[in-house]
């Protein structure tokens, strides 16, 4: 039987015995986790010149396989508060984006705007508030829902192509005069490039450091958590924008991420400015980015996945040490990985060659070509079949290392983090890259509001039926923008006259040189161009068809 399975036509007792004692399901064949392709290099790796009592640091690769020890995850999970049911979904915003950060906004902007003012005038500007500011926001977050070329048609007049309560809320000259002085820190303070204590983020330093707080302050993350890389839409000119081909965003600000697989929750975030001055460059900045992004989950037994470009042995082991166990790809050149893996060649598609150094796993594995995983959390003796559709389109099961089902499981957290995101995005287009960084912000936290909101107990919906509703981003965006507008209405009124002029006598049509359209009639959806006009209203209005008279008595009353 061990003939036919390896191909081998000698027969060796001794060989077979070592075979049979690994952990493996005797129902699926030794290829899965020892590759068939025979080495004559190979031997077995526990030699007889090592002494029984060497040091943790001569520890050396090996075959025999066990599971790695792991403390057990008893943690609390979920959002760290609870909110009464009568509370809105700004109240889940605002536990993330507070009304002091908005206070503060509103301040840097005044004073930004003084500066400017100070050098050249603007008589248009006047000093912006805490409530228009919101009401600001809650636009934004509208056009982030209803999709149009340019934030200018918001407030056109050509039918069909009007949104009638955006100039209700506010004229689009205050919405681009707050554009213009938007501001969220002082950068006069900041030294100067290539001085000590730069900072390449301070426009948004402020804003940066309070939702990554609150990202991590306000929910207990779950076992499983995935370390990946995003992308902030910009083409602008940018001394650290970056360009990833492989990525559907090419062109941006790199952001690394920590997120939940679970719901894509984000919990923490780094963004990318290029080599830091003084960082230890010996591991990498694959392992330093890991390192800042998982300290805050040190010795509670979370379980982190990440591909090839930040895993290693190296950062595998230290992580071990802290008590966090990790998963996923990695490349086959990297330094502390088996000399043997490095070479061996797996003709067949399912072989596979797994070994294993102190709790450190490392597998190799042929799909269409060869895969290398590393695992700390992962019983490398199980085996599990993949499905594969051949050239002739069958479908094949195919033997597979138990560590790929567990990293195609749980590693796709922080694109759904970024899928969340980027669905109903609230950034325009601007001419600062601050801008883009501060919307990116902004949508985290709406994102992770809106999750706390849907898990929360005291915010479940049922049918009549008792069915429950699932609560959509759309709908938590779309009631969170009437929320934040309120009762602003910031839109130019049209002065009217007192209801104690007489009508009769401080009214009159006159006839003008200059054509226009008769206001009643537009309203009522007509066209209309007359020569007639109120001489105290200065209104075009139709006398034959009773429009002056109909205007005035609803526009008086």
């Amino acid at each position: 039987m061990a003939d036919s399975s390896d191909g081998d036509s000698s027969f060796s007792y001794s060989k077979f015995y070592e075979n049979i004692q690994e952990p493996l399901d005797q129902d699926i064949e030794s290829d899965i986790s020892i590759s068939p392709v025979s080495s004559p290099d190979v031997s077995p790796l526990s030699s007889d010149n090592e002494s029984e009592n060497e040091d943790d640091e001569n520890v050396t690769w090996r075959r025999e396989l066990r599971k790695p020890v792991n403390i057990a995850f008893s943690e609390q999970v979920g959002a760290a508060f609870e909110l009464s049911a009568e509370e809105k979904e700004i109240d889940f915003f605002l536990k993330f984006f507070s009304e002091d950060l908005m206070s503060h906004l509103v301040r840097e902007t005044n004073l930004y705007a003084d500066k400017c003012i100070a050098n050249k005038p603007d008589p248009k500007w006047k000093p912006v508030t805490l409530e228009e500011l919101k009401a600001y926001f809650g636009i934004n977050i509208v056009f982030s829902i209803v999709q149009i070329p340019s934030y200018t048609l918001a407030w056109t007049s050509k039918w069909p192509f009007s949104l009638p309560a955006i100039p209700q809320i506010m004229q689009r000259e205050r919405y681009e005069k707050i554009n213009q002085y938007f501001h969220c820190n002082d950068v006069s303070q900041n030294p100067p490039r290539r001085a000590p204590g730069h900072d390449k983020l301070c426009h948004v330093r402020p804003v940066l450091d309070e939702i990554g707080d609150k990202c991590v302050e306000n929910y207990h993350p779950f076992r499983e958590q995935s370390v990946d890389e995003g992308m902030i839409a910009f083409k602008g000119r940018l001394s650290f924008k970056q360009y990833l081909p492989a990525k559907p965003t090419k062109f941006g600000i790199k952001v690394w991420e920590r997120a939940s697989p679970k719901n894509g929750y984000c919990h923490e975030f780094q963004v990318y400015t290029g080599k830091v001055d003084g960082a230890r460059t010996e591991e990498g900045l694959g392992y330093r980015v890991v390192k800042d992004l998982t300290r805050k989950i040190i010795g509670k037994g979370h379980h982190v996945y990440m591909d090839n470009f930040f895993s290693s042995p190296t950062l595998f082991n230290d992580l071990y040490d802290e008590q966090i166990y990790c998963c996923g790809t990695v490349r086959g050149n990297r330094k502390g990985m088996p000399e043997e893996m490095k070479k061996i060649k797996l003709k067949n598609h399912g072989d596979s060659l797994l070994m294993q150094k102190k709790e450190l796993c490392a597998a190799a594995w042929k799909d269409k070509k060869i895969v290398y995983y590393l695992s700390t959390n992962c019983d490398p003796s199980e085996n599990i079949s993949v499905q594969r559709k051949q050239k002739d389109g069958t479908i094949k099961d195919v033997p597979s290392p138990v560590i790929g089902q567990m990293y195609n499981k749980y590693m796709f957290g922080v694109d759904r983090a970024d899928q969340l995101r980027m669905v109903y995005s609230t950034c325009r287009k601007a001419l600062k890259w601050w801008k883009y960084l501060f919307w990116f912000c902004v949508d985290v936290a709406i994102v992770n509001s809106f999750i706390c909101m849907k898990e929360s107990p005291n915010h479940k919906q049922r049918t009549r039926t008792g069915r429950e509703i699932v609560k959509t981003q759309l709908n938590y965006r779309m009631e969170l923008a009437r929320q934040l507008i309120g009762n602003f209405r910031g839109a130019r009124k049209r002065k009217i006259v007192s209801n104690t002029d007489n009508c009769g006598q401080a009214h009159w049509p006159v006839k003008i040189q200059k054509r226009g359209r008769c206001k009643q009639c537009t309203s009522e959806k007509r066209r209309h161009e007359i020569y007639i006009q109120c001489k105290t209203c200065q209104i075009y209005l139709c006398v034959d068809n009773g429009c002056f008279e109909k205007w005035h008595v609803q526009n008086m009353q």
